[in-house]
């Protein structure tokens, strides 16, 4: 009678067949950290340099160790080392600075003051940029009523004070030669001797200044009878020989200069009277405004506030 063999307990056989693995966790674990690490090599071998210079440079300024003109990507207050107290939290009896102070700050100057504001134009100082629109409208009817002083004042130097009128509006100033009688001959283009009078204080004054220049002619209405192109050409021969007469007497720089007419298409009245005709009957020279759209729209308002 054969006998049955032993059978081994569970724990004994589980025991040979399957020795102690735990060694194969720490195996696992430093399989992760080398997978990492050589993730960590991989996306370092194509570092963006700008971006890592912005944040070396960041890292050095935060910590107070560097000066540094590079952009510091970073947002807070930036304390250096020499100003921080114990916990490291502010400046020792003295205002943090700021991102942007830190930045313009020279080395050296870490300890010095808070730099002193620029004085306002009333303390003495250069005067302040105007900020606004109407204060750079208001800054150009200051400079226009001022050249219209210069040309008034050579005007009555040669009693000649009534002999034009001036407007200031959206275009700049407008030196009216008002009655073309006065200064043109009848039905004529040649300048009378008043006429190169008052050309002759006006020219040096615009010769001076940086500013276009457009003389525009213009004549009353005219009869029926005349021919419809002979205001034109009246009006347009009149405004050439007044810049004629300020680029060779009055030395104004001819690429500044424009001469166009208008014929009798732009009247100041309806020309019903002669006082009328004669209003409508003159010559123009606008000195234009160098300011933007926006600015000399509102130059008309402010001049006559």
């Amino acid at each position: 009678m054969s006998r049955r063999p032993h059978r081994k307990r569970h724990g004994e056989e589980h025991g040979e067949e399957h020795p102690d693995e735990r060694w194969m966790a720490s195996y696992m674990d430093m399989v992760t950290v080398l997978m990492c690490m050589f993730i960590v090599l991989y996306a370092m071998s194509s570092v963006d340099q700008q971006k890592f210079e912005q944040l070396r440079s960041s890292l050095a300024t935060g910590f107070g160790t560097v000066e540094t003109a590079t952009v510091d990507t970073a947002e807070g207050t930036i304390v250096p080392a020499e100003h921080a107290n114990d916990e490291g939290e502010s400046f020792a009896g003295g205002a943090a600075l700021t991102d942007t102070e830190a930045q313009k700050q020279e080395p050296g100057a870490a300890d010095v003051a808070a730099p002193t504001p620029s004085p306002s134009p009333s303390a003495g100082g250069d005067a302040a940029e105007p900020a606004t629109d109407r204060e750079r409208a208001a800054a150009e009817v200051e400079n226009l009523r001022a050249l219209q002083e210069r040309i008034d004042a050579e005007l009555r130097g040669r009693d000649l004070a009534d002999a034009v009128r001036y407007v200031i509006d959206e275009r700049g100033l407008t030196i009216r030669l008002v009655g073309s009688e006065t200064f043109f001959l009848p039905d004529s283009a040649q300048l009378t001797d008043q006429t190169l009078r008052v050309l002759e204080g006006v020219g040096p004054v615009l010769a001076s200044i940086p500013n276009e220049v457009g003389v525009e002619g213009h004549t009353a209405r005219l009869p029926d009878s005349v021919p419809r192109p002979l205001d034109w050409e009246l009006s347009t021969e009149r405004a050439v020989n007044v810049v004629r007469n300020l680029i060779d007497t009055g030395g104004v720089p001819a690429p500044r200069l424009s001469a166009i007419g208008y014929g009798e298409s732009r009247p100041l009245a309806p020309g019903t009277t002669e006082a009328e005709l004669e209003l409508n009957r003159r010559v123009d020279i606008v000195v234009h405004s160098g300011q933007p759209e926006d600015v000399r729209a509102l130059i008309p308002e402010i001049a006559a506030g």
